[in-house]
């Protein structure tokens, strides 16, 4: 009963002793990966609107239709919008894929950046490769958002063997653009036509 009971006390001294380091290590990075973080965020925006000469601050807030909180941005220069841009995120194989997508005043797609994502590797992850898919959203209006399994330069071909990591990319952004287009644009039906505001 003696050796149960030391073995048991032990035991709690571990687990609280464990507890302890967690904690104090947590206090100390958490500000740091904080800041880490809010520069990394800072420098993909800049990076979606380079022309844009004032700072990029949050415009709004959305919901997407997996239930998950976004952010939109409004990009200036000297007053002038230049760009909008949108967090957003689709649910791939294995993961939520998080990017950003910018949209010129004009409402046609300037750049679609994958953040992070657990995908595939060799697979899933291919949807980060710019030539193969990335650029292909480029130009495109949100009525061109459409993934097709086959050859097509009008909408999104989807990567072969990564087909659900590339219905989570085309979704998410689809998701951003109508989220943009309903803010900034002149409604759905002309931002579909290609019309701008």
């Amino acid at each position: 009963m003696k050796e149960m009971l030391k073995i048991t006390l032990s035991l709690v001294a571990i687990f609280i002793a464990a507890g302890l380091i967690m904690g104090v290590t947590y206090k100390y990075t958490s500000p740091v990966r904080f800041i880490a973080e809010k520069k990394e965020k800072e420098e993909a925006l800049k990076e979606m609107a380079p022309d844009a000469t004032d700072p990029i601050l949050p415009a709004g807030n959305w919901t997407s239709s997996h239930g998950k909180p976004y952010e939109y941005y409004l990009a200036t220069s000297s007053g002038k919008p230049v760009a909008y841009i949108s967090s957003t995120a689709g649910k791939g194989y294995s993961s939520y894929i998080a990017m950003l997508v910018s949209m010129d005043t004009d409402l046609k797609i300037k750049d679609v950046k994958i953040l992070h994502h657990g995908e595939t590797p060799g697979l899933g992850d291919q949807v980060e490769d710019r030539k193969l898919f990335l650029d292909q959203f480029k130009g495109k209006a949100l009525s061109q958002i459409v993934l097709l399994k086959s050859e097509t330069t009008e909408n999104i071909q989807a990567i072969s063997g990564a087909t659900i990591s590339s219905r989570a990319v085309t979704n998410g952004v689809k998701d951003a653009v109508q989220t943009l287009v309903d803010k900034y644009g002149s409604g759905v039906k002309m931002a579909a036509q290609g019309v701008a505001k």
